[in-house]
């Protein structure tokens, strides 16, 4: 009898731990970067080519980011690596210099709507 209650117990605590994980992961790779989108001046939505979808958050504001023609150009963000905190990317727009912005945090899903 106790052996079952520690093997149940201990498969319940592993599912809930591995939930907590999966939810905290949020893994996009610049080869499977499909398309992106602005929300504001310090957040965007990126789209994998599964479709699946990140929201991407800002250090402060990036000024071309909701421009109609910007164009993102990834300066610390190599192909196979997750994008993450601290990686640098710059944003140009046609006419306007480029723009240097920090990632603050990636995760899983697009934002609330508001």
């Amino acid at each position: 009898m106790r052996r079952n209650l520690f093997t149940a117990c201990t498969l319940v605590a592993t599912l809930a731990v591995t939930q907590v994980l999966a939810a905290s992961d949020a893994c996009l790779q610049r080869n499977r970067l499909q398309s992106w989108r602005a929300v504001d001046n310090s957040t965007m939505v990126m789209t994998d080519l599964q479709r699946n979808e990140y929201t991407v958050r800002m250090n402060g504001t990036c000024s071309n980011l909701v421009r109609p023609a910007a164009l993102l150009v990834y300066r610390t963000w190599q192909n196979l690596a997750c994008l993450q905190s601290g990686d640098i990317i710059g944003v140009t727009a046609p006419g306007l210099g480029l723009v240097t912005c920090s990632v603050a945090g990636v995760s899983a899903g697009a934002p609330a709507a508001q």
